[in-house]
């Protein structure tokens, strides 16, 4: 809607503060993928108020892509069709939003078509996911295999109740094959306050494990289970005798599991690790944790004096996965399930205080798209289809100056016996909410410059 323009202004203060903070090519760079990934949204979420007011026979009188000032535009029938210079946002203007005088004004229609336009933005916002996360998982794309290993088991957490042990790899969890350690926080973070089964392999056996009850609060630092995990993927070929590595006790067949505290997931890793390790501090002791034949071992390195040399070691390939897309379709609303039931734990944890709130502003979103770029196009599809829910969620809540809110004004008045609230009250109400919107907006970008300027992460 026309009044919804105002709200895009925000992504405008992220590509000035993205520029305060960056220059030439990583700013163009942010910039353009920021632009690449929201405008769509933008406009998507405007060809659902625009469809739904054309089907209930309102006229629309311009249907706007970016912010003015207007680049150009072009007529057909009724409507004017313009592309504005700031390409961040977009809009719907109907004929009478606020003035039913007109038989095809907005205002003259009844609630339900009036509810129908409001909620289409969220609504496409909503259905988008689906088309993107289908998308994504057609993209072919190298996945890290890894044994999903535990290093650290907390006494008298669930996993030790369970009998969880140090060494043990998770094969499958929820009855999910493990990639590696993201699929199983995954499962884990979906299983929330319920119970979790588990199959691990020890000592060469696979054994059944099943979890009571994944925690909600956990004690700080325990994590929902109480494992600490790491990915391990790079086993020992060979050891030189008299070597550094055959000094420190390596043999053939270990499977790398940390190196204070550091995943080994290349082949050099370990000889990097090490050397930097003795670099940092030469008189701090160095611990190399491996599984041989299936038992967790842990080697003093201190021999090495920060030399590892004298091994061979292998680590699988990278796995290339995609999808058809007749399987891509039903996987991509599993996922879609999925991300709904992460959010609606994360909030639980948030409400109950297990975890704290961390809210990106635009200059965040800016800075999470670059990062996700990074990883490749289909985690940046895939990030995509999170902020589109994101605004799907948002833009229905009963929030002033949203679609969401005015939604509630509409049924304000069908409680009412369809007397309206007053237009100027509405619209009072509207600028208060999009006052406090904004400075709701500039507190949280205030943030994302502390995290700017501390190094801190935007992902929290």
């Amino acid at each position: 809607m026309n009044r919804s323009a105002s709200r895009y202004l925000l992504p405008v203060l992220a590509a000035v503060a993205v520029l305060v903070w960056q220059n030439g090519t990583g700013f163009i760079t942010t910039t353009l993928l920021f632009v690449a990934v929201l405008l769509p949204l933008v406009v998507v979420h405007e060809l659902g108020h625009f469809t739904v007011a054309k089907l209930s026979g309102v006229k629309v009188l311009e249907f706007g892509v970016g912010i003015p000032p207007r680049a150009f535009a072009i007529r057909r029938g009724e409507t004017e069709y313009s592309v504005n210079w700031l390409p961040l946002g977009g809009f719907v203007r109907m004929l009478g939003e606020e003035d039913p005088t007109d038989p095809r004004s907005f205002a003259a229609q009844n609630a339900a078509k009036r509810i129908a336009v409001l909620a289409a933005g969220a609504a496409m916002n909503a259905i988008a996911p689906i088309v993107l996360l289908t998308i994504a998982l057609m993209i072919p794309q190298d996945v890290m295999a890894a044994d999903v290993a535990i290093v650290d088991v907390v006494p008298g957490s669930p996993a030790d109740d369970a009998g969880l042990q140090i060494g043990d790899l998770i094969v499958s969890a929820d009855g999910e094959e493990l990639v590696n350690s993201t699929t199983l926080q995954r499962v884990i973070q979906l299983r929330l306050g319920a119970d979790l089964d588990l199959v691990v392999e020890r000592a060469g056996r696979r054994l059944a494990v099943h979890i009571d009850e994944v925690r909600v609060d956990p004690p700080a630092g325990q994590g929902a289970t109480g494992i600490l995990l790491t990915n391990a993927r790079v086993t020992v070929a060979s050891v030189d005798p008299g070597s550094s590595a055959a000094g420190v006790g390596l043999q053939p067949g270990d499977l790398f599991f940390r190196i204070n505290n550091a995943m080994i997931l290349e082949e050099d890793d370990a000889t990097t690790v090490v050397a930097s390790a003795f670099v940092t501090n030469p008189a701090a002791p160095i611990t190399i944790e491996v599984l041989r034949d299936g038992a967790y071992l842990a080697l003093d390195a201190a021999a090495a004096a920060g030399d590892l040399i004298g091994y061979t070691a292998s680590a699988p390939p990278l796995k290339h996965e995609s999808s058809s897309l007749f399987a891509a379709i039903p996987a991509a609303f599993v996922q879609l399930r999925d991300i709904l039931v992460l959010f609606r734990n994360a909030i639980g944890s948030m409400i109950s205080g297990a975890s704290g709130v961390e809210l990106a502003g635009p200059v965040g979103i800016a800075r999470i798209t670059g990062e996700v770029a990074s990883a490749g196009l289909a985690p940046l599809v895939t990030w995509t289809a999170l902020l589109s829910i994101n605004l799907a969620i948002v833009n229905i809540l009963p929030i002033p100056a949203l679609d969401g809110g005015r939604i509630t004004f509409v049924l304000l008045e069908l409680v009412r016996g369809g007397r309206k609230i007053a237009p100027e009250k509405e619209r009072l109400v509207h600028a208060v909410g999009f006052a406090l919107l904004i400075g709701a907006i500039f507190l949280i970008t205030a943030k994302d410059f502390q995290r700017l300027f501390t190094g801190g992460s935007p992902f929290g």
